[in-house]
């Protein structure tokens, strides 16, 4: 299993939606056996949702996070633990023995810029009907029936 924690200057970092760096510790058997630091390259939440993605990132340790990216990181599986602050080392050790930690609930109400997302469809869902979809039946010419 892999753990994220959203790092920033040896700190859980306090956004998730601004972090460039995350600390990854992979953990066998309840037991962690490595950890490393992976750069988020690119800007907004959809490079970051790569990198987790990439990284077969389990469990995302981290303080607020937005709803669409708290949406699209459930969407591929990810299990999030928001809400948290201090040592990365420490917030990964109380996970692997279940202690619970941080705050469920905490999410960062509002708008989330995202230059690889230009429809925003990841954060208004009700905007369209889905990525891909609704651009493709725009481009399809509407045949006249007789």
């Amino acid at each position: 299993m892999n753990i994220g924690v959203a790092y920033d200057n040896g700190q859980i970092a306090q956004n998730l939606g601004g972090c460039k760096t995350v600390l990854i510790v992979t953990v066998e058997e309840r037991e962690p056996v490595g950890k490393r630091l992976a750069t988020v390259e690119g800007e907004g939440t959809t490079a970051l949702i790569r990198l987790v993605n990439a990284e077969k990132i389990d469990v995302l340790i981290c303080g607020a996070l937005g709803l669409a990216i708290r949406n699209a990181l459930e969407l591929i599986g990810v299990l999030l633990v928001p809400g948290c602050q201090g040592s990365p080392e420490e917030a990964v050790a109380s996970f692997i023995i279940g202690e619970k930690q941080g705050d469920p609930t905490l999410l960062e109400i509002g708008r989330e810029e995202d230059p690889d997302d230009p429809m925003a469809c990841i954060h208004d869902c009700g905007k369209c009907a889905g990525c891909g979809p609704i651009e493709l039946l725009r481009q399809i010419p509407v045949e006249e029936v007789e």
